[in-house]
């Protein structure tokens, strides 16, 4: 995760000496994994603090419960969907003790190929740090305004399961506002059907689709709160 610290610490600075910029008036806007980027580049002592942040789609709940939460979703609706979330939560056991997954080759192709890139050497040690991460403990530490915001249509962060952890973290603070727009999703645009219609998979095929939006109501709040304290 420190990787990611520095990376970011290298961006503020170059961002903070480009001309008509000020220093002091810089903020972040991280998404879902990023929000958890932004929130510990605040709180390790950074050389230009940020003047705010806006998160949108943090994980109130360990990056990995997060992700089971969207399995055992999808789960519900296979065949044996509970004996192969045992399978998967053997392999996750195994993986964040150190040991090689060795997914089952029972478990679903897609699954198997999500574990695998887990403990691809490339991606070690960070997925195991990234695993049992969540935005809750540092946000607590945050002393910036918050802006948080996720979307009642997020089919990846859970709009009451992972606002909870968040909303109990800065209890009492009035610096840190939560929004949680009616038809906003994951990567903020506007999905207009209802919540019950929508599948994983297909919601997320539509990210980029030529005629998807970003949501009107999370975009006028993001640009309002940033003017308020520009």
């Amino acid at each position: 995760m420190q990787s990611h610290v520095d990376e970011l610490a290298g961006a503020v600075r170059i961002l903070a000496e480009q001309q008509g910029i000020r220093r002091d008036r810089i903020f972040a806007l991280g998404n879902s994994e990023g929000t958890l980027h932004a929130l510990n580049y605040q709180v390790h002592d950074p050389g230009i603090p940020l003047a705010g942040l806006v998160l949108t789609g943090p994980p109130g709940r360990a990056v990995g419960t997060v992700s089971r939460s969207q399995l055992a979703a999808q789960a519900k609706s296979v065949p044996n969907g509970e004996q192969l979330l045992g399978l998967y939560d053997a392999a996750v056991a195994r993986f964040l003790a150190g040991e090689p997954a060795a997914p089952d080759p029972a478990l679903p192709e897609g699954v198997g190929t999500l574990i695998a890139a887990l403990e691809s050497p490339a991606n070690l040690p960070f997925a195991r740090e990234l695993w049992t991460a969540d935005a809750a403990a540092p946000l607590r530490e945050v002393r910036v305004p918050v802006l948080i915001i996720i979307g009642k249509k997020d089919l990846q962060v859970d709009w009451q399961a992972d606002a909870e952890p968040l909303q109990r973290a800065v209890a009492g603070r009035t610096d840190v506002s939560f929004l949680f727009p009616e038809d906003a999703n994951h990567v903020l645009k506007h999905e207009p059907r209802p919540r019950e219609e929508l599948m994983q998979a297909e919601a997320m095929s539509r990210y980029n689709a030529p005629d998807a939006s970003l949501d009107p109501e999370t975009v006028a709040a993001i640009v309002a709160w940033l003017k308020a304290r520009a």
